[in-house]
């Protein structure tokens, strides 16, 4: 069976490589499919490594990973996932417990953290996972929301895209600061 070229799409692909647990992966999607990733569970990934996956990549995509269920997902207690580089150095890899991987992938779409501090950020284990600053971060941030009026889409995406510049230009002078 030919491989399944991946989706052209601006959302990060959630690919299925192992099809040894239904329940697992079920609940797995609850944990990763916030609405921002396409979803595969296509049979053709089955057992694909991380260059056999690169190579279904359509030229000129605009996501900059590649998220994988693979056989070590389930079958490690925290079905950590794959996350694959494919736009700074294609190839390069980390493994992200579910929660962690859905900031990743997050931070990764609207630049505001490079693949490179992801790798500088797994623990002894090779696995990324969200700090207790960040949760205390994210909880604030839920707080500050809730006393807030309700922005219209548009508003919202405006409100991210300005976010998001201002955390790239202040993460570009860290960087040059260091």
């Amino acid at each position: 069976m030919t491989a399944a070229r991946l989706p052209e799409t601006d959302l990060t692909p959630v690919l299925r490589t192992d099809f040894s647990d239904d329940d697992s992966w079920r609940e797995l999607l609850g944990e990763v499919d916030d609405g921002w990733v396409a979803v595969q569970a296509d049979r053709s990934h089955e057992g694909l490594s991380t260059a056999e996956l690169l190579a279904l990549v359509p030229e000129g995509s605009r996501y900059p990973v590649l998220v994988v269920a693979d056989a070590e997902t389930f079958s490690g207690e925290e079905r950590t996932l794959l996350v694959v580089d494919v736009a700074d150095e294609p190839g390069r890899t980390f493994r992200a417990v579910p929660d962690a991987c859905r900031s990743a992938v997050g931070n990764l779409a609207i630049a505001n953290l490079g693949f490179d501090d992801y790798l500088r950020s797994v623990d002894e284990s090779g696995v990324h996972r969200i700090t207790e600053r960040h949760l205390r971060a994210h909880a604030e941030l839920e707080a500050a929301l809730q006393h807030r009026p309700a922005l219209v889409p548009h508003q919202a995406m405006l409100a991210l895209s300005t976010t998001a510049r201002r955390r790239r230009s202040s993460a570009w002078r860290f960087r040059q600061m260091m």
